[in-house]
């Protein structure tokens, strides 16, 4: 004879199990999040500090050590000598067009104009002041949404200092703080241009290194010094000129990236909060809103099945009796001592028993 254990399948309508197994799918998606996050090394840093060796920090280390800063300095002339400033290859158009023939606005810059730029040198020279200038004025005429648009990401201030000579004339953008702004003196010109601002700021990767930019106009209210301590954020989108050099503050020469920019954008205080917080704060909004829809998907799903639960033969059998006290003062109650008079009245004796069955 087999005995055959009868087996039941579990019901997952009711509503202890419905929360079993929500529980189970939300530790489950805890587990994938917190796997995630502890594959990344930098989710330990808090624990173990950051590696010493680490190869972005120790390649930024090491590159800005290679850097040469230092500015050229030009031999004594002997009384018989004189020095010739290098010519460009085409001299510089006596007008800017800034627009092709089908309208759309032409950003690129015949690299011959600025072949006799030269890197680390002190100032500007003579001979590079033409294609300067004309550069501000083809800056100038092309809106400031076509420019950014047209830009590229700037390269790090390591790879555009030691390789000065690729990115000349590149029209590139470059985010940073400003530490000054003043007007400049205008030299005369066939350009038209009148008016003529310096800013030097800096930007993540440059360290205490500046950029220097020139630009033809300011926007609205932004703040003007010799060394502004809130150091507004800018972004910078125009040609890299060369690398220029300058006496620093110390009373040293050094050089110093230079940017030719139509306009300086700026992020007033109010402003760069909502920009960087506003990023966040959409994928916070969406996450909370997909997770909202998605529990109240299931809250909707769990009233749904509870409710075809209640009416099913199932929920009916599994309906507990009314338990309570009231129930049972109508239940009628019985004497045990009255159940045993009763059995033995009924039963007759052993010993009569005993005499019927002899012969």
């Amino acid at each position: 004879m087999r005995f055959h254990k009868q087996s039941t399948t579990p019901s997952y309508f009711s509503r202890r199990d419905q929360i079993r197994l929500f529980r189970l799918v939300a530790a489950i998606g805890v587990i994938f999040i917190a796997m995630h996050y502890a594959s990344k090394p930098s989710s330990w840093y808090w624990l173990t500090g950051r590696p010493k060796d680490e190869p972005a920090a120790q390649q930024t280390d090491v590159s800005q050590k290679e850097i040469d800063f230092s500015v050229k300095q030009e031999t004594e002339l002997k009384p018989d000598e004189f020095r010739t400033e290098p010519t460009p290859e085409i001299k510089p158009p006596e007008a800017v067009n800034s627009q092709l023939k089908n309208g759309e606005y032409d950003v690129r810059v015949d690299p011959r104009l600025l072949n006799p730029i030269t890197d680390s040198t002190l100032g500007i020279r003579d001979h590079e002041s033409g294609a300067l200038y004309y550069l501000l004025a083809k800056v100038a005429a092309i809106p400031q949404n076509i420019l950014e648009q047209s830009a590229d990401p700037a390269p790090p201030f390591v790879v555009i200092m030691t390789e000065s000579p690729k990115y000349r004339g590149q029209l590139i953008t470059v985010k940073g703080r400003l530490k000054r702004l003043t007007p400049l003196k205008v030299n005369e010109n066939s350009y038209g241009i009148e008016h003529l601002y310096e800013g030097w700021f800096f930007s993540k990767d440059s360290g205490t290194h500046p950029w220097r930019v020139l630009c033809t106009r300011l926007p609205q209210g932004i703040p003007q010094g010799t060394n502004l301590k809130n150091m507004p954020s800018v972004q910078i989108t125009g040609y890299y000129f060369k690398k220029y050099g300058y006496p620093s503050a110390a009373g040293k020469l050094q050089t110093a990236p230079l940017m030719i920019a139509g306009q300086i954008r700026w992020f007033p205080p109010a402003a760069a909060e909502t920009a960087s917080s506003s990023g966040a704060a959409k994928y916070v909004v969406s996450l909370f809103l997909v997770i909202g829809v998605a529990l109240a998907f299931m809250i909707w799903r769990f009233t749904i099945n509870d409710q075809q639960f209640s009416r099913s033969k199932t929920a009916r059998l599994m309906e507990r009796p009314d338990m309570s006290m009231e129930s049972l003062k109508d239940i009628e109650t019985v004497d045990i001592n009255d159940v045993l008079k009763q059995l033995g009245q009924k039963s007759p004796p052993a010993s009569d028993q005993t005499d019927q069955q002899k012969p």
